[in-house]
């Protein structure tokens, strides 16, 4: 029994089969990559929405000492920034404060705070703070360096023209 030369083989029976191993590896790589770059985006959107919710957090909460009318643009902030990257209950909560807030009522942020307490802390892999230990209600905090300082500065100096004053 003699085995077939070399010279007897087909040269497609050669090049077909590494042809589709080149083709199935590179599809295999293409999905990969896309994956990946997937994980990514998602990974930098979380991260984003964890540090705006932090930044709004230690907005509501620096302090444990009531707001003050001092307060209210730094309050509008942190409210914006939930209301677009907080969950649903979040989301609620800010709404409800945001409305009291244009109604010129007094602003009960405390059961916002909590559910953004609650959340981070689950989100950054934290026990959850047992029942047990009270902590005291808070309020906006001293204003903190944020993505927007130049137009809450910019906020902050501007000041409606009075009536019959010349223009600045």
């Amino acid at each position: 029994m003699r085995l077939g030369s070399l010279d007897d083989i087909h040269p497609l029976a050669i090049i077909v089969p590494v042809a589709l191993a080149v083709v199935l590896l590179l599809v295999r790589l293409f999905i990969l990559l896309r994956v990946r770059h997937r994980r990514q985006r998602e990974n930098r959107q979380e991260t984003e929405r964890l540090r705006s919710l932090v930044i709004a957090y230690r907005s509501l909460a620096g302090s444990f000492t009531p707001a003050t009318g001092d307060h209210r643009l730094q309050l509008e902030e942190a409210l914006a920034d939930i209301v677009l990257f907080g969950d649903l209950r979040q989301v609620e909560l800010a709404a409800g404060c945001a409305a009291a807030l244009v109604r010129g009522e007094p602003v009960d942020t405390q059961p916002l705070v909590e559910a953004l307490r609650t959340d981070l802390r689950e989100q950054l892999g934290l026990a959850p703070i047992p029942p047990t230990l009270a902590i005291p209600p808070s309020g906006p905090g001293p204003a903190r360096p944020g993505p927007r300082d130049g137009a809450r500065a910019a906020h902050a100096r501007w000041r409606p023209p009075e009536a019959g004053a010349p223009p600045r």
